[in-house]
Formats: C-alpha cells, structure tokens, sequence
C-alpha cells in the first residue's frame, strides 16, 4: 500500500475511534425540513435578522437562491441572489459586523479541482449579501406559499488558491479579527486552511488566498466560526471537531493543537453545521429530502 494513503487511512481511523468515545446524547431532533425544494442541502447558516431560523442552500444544480427555514420546519421565505450563478455553492455563513447583518455564499466546490487559474472553467467566488428582514405574511396572503424576494450582492470575492485550484467545502468569517477562512476537503495530508481578508466595502474584490496552516483533517464537509470568535466546528465525512483559540492566538496557531471531536447525529449526507447567535449551540442537517435539522451543545 502506497505510504501517504496508509498513513491517511489510519488517521481517518484514529479520528474515528477518538469519536467512539465521546458523549453520543448531546443532540436534539428540531424539526424535519419539509420543504420538497430543499433536497441536497449544502449550506447552512442561522439567521441573525430573523429569529429562529436558519437560511439552507442547494449543492450544485439549483439556481441561486437561499431558503429561509424557520426552526418548526416550514420554509418562510426563499431569497433569490440577483446577476450571479450558481456554479457549486458548498457553504454558507451568517455574521454580524459595525451594526449589519451579513450572509456570505460559498462558490467554492471543486471536485475536480480545475477551478480558475488559467484552467478556462470559472474561478472561486464568494458572494457577500446583507441579510433582509423578512416580514412574515399571513398564510392567506401567499395562498400558504412561502413568498420570494430577491437580494443583490453586496461584494463579489474572486479568489485564486497559491498552490493551485482545492475542493473546498468549509467557509467561515470571524468578524474579531476580520477575516474569511476556507478549509479544503481531502486526504487530512493535504488538507489546508486558508484566510482573506474581511472588507464588506469593495462591491468587486480579486485576490489569492492566502495558505495559513496545514490541517490533519479528512474531507471537511463544512465550517463555522462562533459569534466570539474563540470556537471553530468542522463538520466532517466521519464527526464533528472543534478548535478553539484564546484571544491572543491566531488560527493558525490554534489549529496546530489537538481538536476535541465530537459525535455527530445520523444523517444520510451531511455537509452543514452552524452556531447559533449565542454560540452555545450548533445546528447541522443532511441532504437529500425530508431531513432533520438536528441540534447539539457546543464542545468545551
């Protein structure tokens, strides 16, 4: 067997037995997602404008548009993003930043990493949408339909990997020290977490991303960072991990200690997790139809 697979097959095997152990009660049932639309859901993300509720997203294939789920299951609105595509959204984050709620879409997935870079196919974009209110009308006013609006992008983020185009499933803003991180999803050897920085001013943005640490991590399927900025979750193909940081740490240096892994639900795919306002809690669901938005206590 080839050295760098023997040795990523026995970390992923470690990580899962770290993952045995942990405490297997820590999560709760929501709510079922009932909305037919949402079928392959790849983003997740609390709403900050809207209270309880989450706002989900499509994997590749859907047009570019997020749903606005209340935490009862029912979907309450569905916001369609103006003059952009929908090439593989693979995540989403919400955020609050100088007074301003703040969503930002993920156009990240590239599973056969020809993504920008001269390759002719289109680069990584990320898509900047302040979060609306959305007023909720009586169900005989929308024929007990959820209403659509449609949102324009604030600041569309271009954005090059310097070792050449990633798979990337994990986006995530910590507002404290202003800055974008994306975690790649591969083999944990050549995993890496990147950073750009946060500037909801510039409508157009171009940049490389800049490679902040490797990260022993196998096929990270999503990411988020807590309100405080102290507490990173990682969702993987096998658990969840969580990596925190004191005030005077950087990601980087926080992500080169150990991870407390946390087990996670049964879902058939799942590719989401999310803090809630508070970060006390995480919130994760699966795709394919008719799922679970499931709840669990933040790891210490």
């Amino acid at each position: 067997m080839n050295l760098v697979i023997e040795k990523s097959l026995t970390a992923i095997l470690c990580i899962a037995a770290i993952c045995s152990h942990c405490n297997a009660g820590n999560f709760v049932e929501v709510a079922v997602v009932k909305d037919k639309r949402i079928n392959e859901s790849s983003g997740l993300a609390i709403s900050y404008a809207n209270p309880n509720a989450v706002w989900m997203h499509n994997d590749s294939g859907d047009t570019p548009r997020l749903f606005l789920v209340g935490l009862d299951g029912e979907t309450r609105a569905v916001l369609e993003i103006a003059h952009v595509a929908a090439n593989d959204w693979e995540d989403l984050c919400s955020f609050q930043m100088d007074g301003d709620s703040w969503l930002l879409i993920g156009d990240v997935g590239d599973n056969l990493t020809r993504r920008g870079n001269g390759s002719g196919h289109p680069a990584c974009k990320l898509y900047l949408v302040k979060e609306p209110v959305i007023s909720r009308e009586p169900d005989s006013a929308i024929g007990k339909r959820s209403p659509t609006f449609t949102a324009e992008v604030s600041s569309t983020i271009t954005f090059y990997y310097p070792d050449g185009p990633a798979n990337c499933e994990g986006v995530a803003v910590d507002v404290d020290r202003r800055e974008i991180l994306l975690l790649t999803k591969s083999l944990p050897h050549t995993c890496g977490l990147y950073r750009l920085p946060l500037n909801t001013g510039d409508v157009r943005q171009k940049m490389f991303a800049e490679k902040i640490a490797p990260v022993f991590v196998p096929f990270a399927t999503a990411l988020d960072i807590s309100p405080d900025g102290r507490t990173m979750a990682i969702c993987t193909m096998f658990n969840g991990l969580a990596v925190t940081r004191t005030p005077d740490q950087t990601w980087a240096e926080a992500v080169g200690k150990a991870a407390t892994a946390f087990n996670l639900p049964p879902r058939k795919q799942g590719e989401t997790i999310c803090f809630d306002t508070t970060g006390k809690w995480l919130y994760v669901n699966s795709e394919r139809s008719a799922q679970p938005l499931w709840r669990l206590t933040t790891p210490k």
